[in-house]
Formats: structure tokens, sequence, C-alpha cells
């Protein structure tokens, strides 16, 4: 282990001893004398009682990406093996039920083999026994737990067995008392009213743990919920969380609102910044390609489709909203002909592709599609509830099972919302006369991989022709030695599928890992990448790839096209800048000179003015002419 994470080892055993009620250490709580007697004073609020505060072990680890938070909870874990009654609460706990001694680690389903990777890897053998409760390898009887440290299971099993009383009855996961409950990538049960939040928090553990590199993603609320789930009297209320914190800066006093938050994070929360650690050196380059001239002819087509449409729109002033969709569509065109070049659609295929309206176009159709691309440019916020669908911070796995649905002017009801809905008699619909229609949509993560435009991709293996984007990867690819492994990322899997065909042209090996790859597979293709010498390159969607990897055996990786949101692409690129990279990394994004990806990776400042039209909490009913224009002057 190095240095930070010995130093994070400390913090969480300190942590796990309970209320610093003497003052030794920075705590909510701390017991002051009071007339031969103590009173407990809360340093956040500065309240003070009587009663002494209900225990508390656990806290939260947000250490960003590439620190080892996995191996840090291991070694926490695998203290258990050494401890005696001082360092293990339950033993000063008056409980009815004791401890069961097991650490229960919740991931979601991509980080299983991430995490027997880590175990199988870092453990002695027979150190840290392990059990996987997942998918056919479920425990049923205490019986398996003889002899076990650690059980593992996904985010999905624990809200499946914990749908009902029933299930949670005969569920070895809810009727045991964990000596302690670890969410990984915690910041996913955000949504404290969801299934799997409210799953989650009814497990019976002495300690928790949240780990996650985004405790606060978009609202304050964010970290509410995982105060709920830790436990961490009085801020598992809601209630006082919004008293203490939440409303104190809603009245007008920031100041004091961040010096609170501050307060209370610094007490259960450990965050240290990435160069913290010493990692080889990066390299990032922008790679600039240029459209040969029947591409460049294609691209102008379509662009010049876009400013129609936005001219057209800002001539009719209150239809600006309803151009929207088919705007959005356009642009996400413009995208994947910088990727695809020729092999988009033919010239008559997209000026037949846009004509219809919003108001004559089958919602149901268009739908998927209009809710992919907006959900691309940031988060997707819920029109009835806190819930933001945020794809930079969600990671491919199972999700609820109840769709949700969105509106042509781009409302969004969550799957949560959506099952309290059809309780009722009247339909959902939104409060524009009259109601924009509404169709069910997926927000399965794989379901970003798929462009959903009307176009397929012919015959790859008979044809000759390369994209420039593709050009220039495998010129780049050839250049290279032999023994210089590379990871290459995009947004859509039709992209890789081009890739994919100019590499096997070009003689190069390369491995899929992307949504289509079932779950009981993807640790064996990751193996196989770093294992076999013949396979240099591992084509990779970004819905796979952006989180909880790593793959430090490869040192260069390339991005073949700007996303909406950096952080994914930075969520990315860390898979491989990470602890354990003994090499120099470089860094290759692909751009297309004079298009839409070079205007916006130049003007961030006009990437926020296209992020802040979709973002606005009323739809698109409140674009205007100055937001077209903005969007026009991207194009």
């Amino acid at each position: 282990m190095q240095e930070h994470q010995k130093q994070a080892l400390t913090f969480m055993r300190q942590r796990e001893q309970g209320w610093a009620f003497d003052g030794a250490r920075p705590d909510i709580w701390e017991a002051v004398e009071n007339g031969g007697g103590h009173i407990f004073v809360n340093h956040i609020s500065d309240a003070r009682q009587v009663d002494e505060p209900p225990p508390f072990y656990g806290g939260i680890i947000a250490d960003p990406m590439g620190l080892g938070k996995t191996l840090t909870m291991i070694a926490l874990i695998a203290s258990d093996a050494h401890s005696h009654g001082l360092d293990d609460p339950s033993a000063s706990l008056d409980v009815h039920e004791e401890s069961c001694g097991l650490t229960l680690v919740i991931v979601p389903p991509a980080l299983l083999g991430t995490w027997e990777h880590e175990l199988r890897n870092h453990a002695y053998p027979g150190a840290l026994p392990w059990q996987l409760h997942h998918g056919k390898s479920r425990l049923k009887d205490p019986s398996e737990l003889k002899e076990t440290l650690l059980v593992l299971t996904t985010y999905h099993t624990v809200s499946t067995e914990g749908r009902t009383a029933a299930s949670r009855e005969s569920s070895m996961l809810f009727r045991a008392r964990w000596r302690r409950v670890v969410l990984d990538e915690a910041h996913l049960i955000r949504n404290s009213d969801s299934l799997m939040a409210r799953a989650v928090c009814s497990l019976n553990s002495v300690s928790r743990w949240a780990v996650t590199g985004t405790p606060i993603q978009n609202h304050i609320n964010d970290l509410a919920a995982l105060l709920k789930f830790l436990g961490v009297y009085p801020y598992s209320e809601k209630r006082v969380f919004d008293t203490d914190i939440s409303q104190v800066w809603k009245s007008g006093d920031a100041d004091e609102a961040v010096k609170r938050l501050k307060r209370l994070a610094g007490c259960l929360l450990l965050r240290r910044p990435k160069a913290i650690i010493q990692l080889p050196q990066r390299h990032d380059q922008a790679c600039y390609v240029e459209f040969n001239s029947q591409e460049r002819e294609l691209y102008d087509q379509v662009r010049t489709q876009v400013i129609a449409r936005i001219d057209e729109s800002l001539n009719h002033g209150t239809q600006a909203a309803l151009s929207f969709v088919s705007i959005l569509q356009q642009i996400e065109a413009m995208r994947m002909i910088c990727n695809l070049g020729l092999l988009y659609p033919s010239r008559h295929d997209i000026s037949n592709q846009f004509t219809k309206t919003p108001e004559a176009a089958d919602w149901h159709k268009i739908a998927q599609s209009a809710f992919i691309s907006r959900s691309a440019i940031g988060p997707v916020q819920c029109r009835s509830c806190p819930f933001l669908l945020d794809t930079a911070c969600n990671p491919l796995g199972d999700t609820d099972s109840v769709e949700s649905l969105f509106a042509r002017c781009l409302l969004f009801t969550c799957s949560t919302c959506v099952k309290k809905m059809s309780k009722k008699p009247n339909a959902p619909s939104c409060e524009h006369i009259p109601p924009c229609p509404i169709a069910i949509v997926s927000t399965s993560p794989s379901q970003l991989e798929e462009p959903h435009l009307p176009m397929t991709l012919g015959n790859l293996r008979d044809s000759a022709y390369r994209p420039a984007k593709v050009t220039a990867l495998i010129k780049d690819l050839q250049s290279l030695p032999s023994n210089v492994k590379c990871v290459v990322f995009s947004n859509w899997r039709m992209t890789l599928d081009v890739v994919e065909a100019g590499l096997r042209g070009a003689s190069i090996s390369a491995i899929r890992f992307d949504g289509k790859v079932p779950q009981r597979e993807r640790q064996g293709v990751i193996d196989q990448f770093r294992n076999d010498p013949s396979i240099r390159v591992m084509l990779l969607t970004l819905s796979c790839g952006a989180v909880g990897l790593t793959l430090t055996v490869a040192s260069r990786a390339y991005l073949m096209e700007p996303h909406w949101n950096p952080t994914i692409e930075d969520q990315a690129f860390a898979r491989i800048h990470r602890i354990g990279q003994k090499q120099e990394v470089t860094t290759l994004r692909f751009y297309v000179r004079d298009s839409f990806e070079e205007r916006v990776v130049q003007n961030q400042q006009s990437k926020r003015d296209l992020a802040s039209i979709l973002l606005t909490p009323n739809g698109v009913a409140n674009i205007d002419g100055g937001h077209l224009k903005r969007l026009r002057d991207l194009i």
C-alpha cells in the first residue's frame, strides 16, 4: 500500500471506533461537562442535547479516480482478521443480534470483476476468503458463510431481494447483521426515493461506508442521500439536513452554509487531490483530421439543413421549442458524419431524414433518439422529484425495471415517479396547452451506445473505404512498437464497428468491450487484453469504460469524438492513467477541422451555453432567439 492509502486506513479504523466524544479528533458530537454531568454539543449547528447520540460507525471515502480506493477498502476488511474487541464496534454495542463478522460489498455489475481481480492480486491466499452473491451464484444457507470475511453483490441483486417484506425475509442479505456494508460507486443511490436506495438503506449492519469519487454531483441533496444510508445522527434525517444546511443556504447566508457543510464533511469524509500520488507523466494530444471533398460535401449538406431549421425557428418566434427535437437529431447526424464519413446514409436518405416537423412526427418512434441526444449533453432532471439522470456517473449495469417517460418538450419523468403515477387515475402530462406527446424511453446505459438514427453501415468487410479519423488512427497505431497496448474509446458501437473493420484490414488484432458483451464474459475480455501479447487494441464504449475498469496494461488511449461532458472523457482516460501504471501515457483526441466538433472544443463557454439551453427545468419551453442564435454560431 502507498502512504496515502495507509492514511485512509487509519481514518477508517478511527471512524469505526464511533463518535469522538472526547474531542480527540474532529467529529459532529462532543461531550462537554455540565454541572457534574455531560451535555452533547453538535459542532455543525451548535445544538445541544442531554441524551447521548445514537452510535455511528463509518463514513465516506471520496478520493478521485485512480487513487486506489478499492485496495484501501480491501485493507480495512482484511484488518478484521486481526482485530480484537477494542477495534470491533459490535463487541461494545448493546444489540439483540450479534454481527455476523462479515463485510458486504455492493457494486455495479461492471465492477465485480475489478473487485475479484484486486482480491486475487493483493490478498494472501486464504487471508481474505470471499464469496459472490449474484446471478446463479447466490448464497442460500448461513453455513455457506463459514470461513468467509467478504461477500460481493450488486445493487440490482439488493434491489431485487429487498423489493418486498417477503423477499427480504427469505434473503440472506437482509437476514444477516453485517459487520460492515460498503457501497462502491455510492452516488448511484443519490435518488433516495428509488427502490435501490431504499433497499440498500434497509440492510442491517454495524458500520457503513460510501465509496465515491463524486459525493456531490449536481445537488447538495446527493450528500443527504449518502448520510441517510450511513445513518449519521441527526443528518440521516433529511428534515434535519435541510434545516441545518440547505435552508441556511436558501435564506441567503451562503457563507454559513458552506462552513457547516465543510465541518460536516471534515468529520465524515476523506478526499485527497490526485496530485498526492506520483504517476508516470501523461501527454495529451489533439489530433485534427481533414474531410476529403466528398465527406465535406456530405457534412455541409446536413449543416445547411440544421442552420435552415434554426433560421426557420427564429423567424417563427414562438415555434422555436417545437423544432428543437429535430435540431438536436440533426446535430447528432453531424457528429456521426465526423466519425463515419461516407459510410453515413446517402444524400437522398439524409434529405428525407428530418423533413417531418415535430407536430407530424410520431413521437413514440423518435423519443428514444431524442432522449439519448439530450442525456448525452448533461444531467436530465426529473420533473417531479430531485432525481438527476447523469450518464457521467452511471456505470453500465442493471437499473430499475420500470421505464421512464419523455415528452416532446423534453420534460423527463423518472421510473420511480412513473411507478407512483401508475397508481393514479389520470395519465401524466406536461403543463403545456395542448399537452405535448409523451413516450416511454429506456434509461439503460447500454442504450447510449447506439446512435438511434435511421441508418445502416452495409458490409464493412468488403469496403476499402476508411473515414478520415479511422485512417489517422490506423496510421498512428502502425507507427508504434508491436508491444504497445492501446485503448480506443467511442460513444457509439457503430463507430467501433467501423474502427474494427479498419483494424482488421490493417492486420491489427483487437478485442471488443461494449454493452453487448454479457456480464459473465467481461472479466475474461479484460484478462485476455492484459495477458495476450498478440492483442494490441481494446475497443471500448464510453458507457462501459468511463467508470470502474483498470487498464494500466495500456499506455496509449484514443477518443474518437469529443463528448458533451468532459468529465466522461477524464473518467475514460483515468482507466489507464492511475495507480499501477508503470509507463508514460499518451492520449489522443480526434477532431474534424472546420466542424461542429472543433468549435465546441475551442469554445468551452459556448459548450456551457449549449448545455444551459437543454438544462432548463421547464424543458424547452423557455428557449428563445438568443439561445438558438448561440447554437447557430456553434454550428
